[in-house]
């Protein structure tokens, strides 16, 4: 049985926030709304983490065994060209309140995608509970090619879904969010509404969150797995802004353990090495700034099942492989992911 947070247990209530099962059948139950996250401040995780090391590429090395690897059977290898596509995922989000062991399944699929001039590109996010064909496995969400095959299998479900060859695997852990907002001193979050969790009031506007405060916030158990999922999204992404705009990576008292929390949230696969993140980073820059851009497959609901709108979805994959995601998001205006949370 998962544990709930006890009260009055503050180790219990500082323990990672941690995912939950995937079940068997993908049912549309609000991942449109899910999807809405900030695409963004994934990419700039990996961004900040590795662009701080164009400056700091001992450093980097010092904390290579930070971000972990694993060994991943991908569809293609890095090519001599700047073009390049990178499997990014992140880890779901656990049950509200409650504690368990973490699930091997993913939270989040995009592709980055950047352009053979190495200063374009583009995010393509993937609802994970689309209903896709996973290879040995039937049609069957697109989140479970995780569970019955590890990275690997989702690679080649992703490979053979879209006819991208995918050059990297990169996972997020979302459950390192809260110990970043730490280690930046706490983050300003705006909450649209006041609300109670766990004993703490949190007042409509600005609230400073950090340590605790934050854990309540994110596990507040009145809302929603999709909620829990945005709330840690607003978290990373005011933890990375803060760390852009404040310019906290020149100050070597702080550098390294920002990095140690930055490094600590990611997995990539085995041939995935530091100077490779490093030279990543250059065009990461790019496409997270006005020369990416950022779109959600198009879906369509049949028998309360989501597939692919596959009408439009053909002409986004081959958008990706001529390197035109821009010129798709500009005929398909309705693709383009919201840069803001609900």
């Amino acid at each position: 049985m998962p544990k709930t947070i006890k009260d009055n247990d503050p180790a219990a209530e500082r323990e990672a926030l941690v995912t939950a099962s995937v079940p068997r059948s993908a049912p549309v139950r609000g991942w449109r709304r899910a999807r809405r996250i900030a695409i963004r401040s994934t990419v700039a995780l990996i961004a900040v983490a590795v662009v701080a090391a164009l400056g700091l590429y001992a450093l980097a090395n010092h904390l290579e065994s930070n971000i972990r690897r694993i060994p991943v059977t991908l569809a293609a290898a890095p090519q001599d060209s700047k073009r390049l596509t990178v499997l990014i995922t992140s880890t779901e989000v656990g049950p509200t309140g409650q504690s368990g062991q973490a699930s091997t399944g993913t939270g989040m699929i995009m592709l980055l995608h950047l352009n053979a001039d190495g200063q374009t590109g583009g995010v393509v996010s993937i609802p994970p509970g689309t209903v896709v064909p996973v290879p040995g496995h039937g049609m069957t969400a697109l989140q479970n090619a995780t569970i019955d095959g590890g990275p690997s299998l989702l690679v080649r479900t992703v490979t053979q879904l879209t006819g991208v060859p995918i050059n990297h695997f990169a996972r997020v852990d979302f459950n390192q969010t809260v110990k970043l907002a730490d280690t930046v001193g706490g983050v300003d979050v705006t909450i649209p509404k006041a609300f109670t969790a766990y004993g703490h009031r949190f007042t409509a506007g600005v609230n400073h969150l950090s340590g605790l405060t934050a854990v309540y916030y994110a596990r507040d158990p009145a809302i929603s797995e999709q909620d829990r999922i945005l709330r840690q999204q607003n978290l990373l992404r005011a933890a990375v802004n803060k760390i852009v705009h404040m310019r906290l990576l020149s100050n070597p008292l702080t550098t390294i353990n920002i990095l140690n929390a930055l490094t600590s949230a990611l997995t990539v696969d085995s041939n995935f090495s530091n100077s490779d993140l490093i030279s990543l980073a250059s065009g990461l820059k790019n496409v997270t700034s006005n020369n990416g851009t950022f779109v959600t497959a198009p879906t369509t609901v049949v028998n309360g099942q989501e597939v692919l709108n596959s009408t439009v979805s053909d002409q986004l994959w081959s958008a990706v492989g001529s390197d035109s995601i821009a010129a798709f998001a500009g005929q398909h205006p309705s693709t383009v992911t919201p840069t803001t949370v609900p």
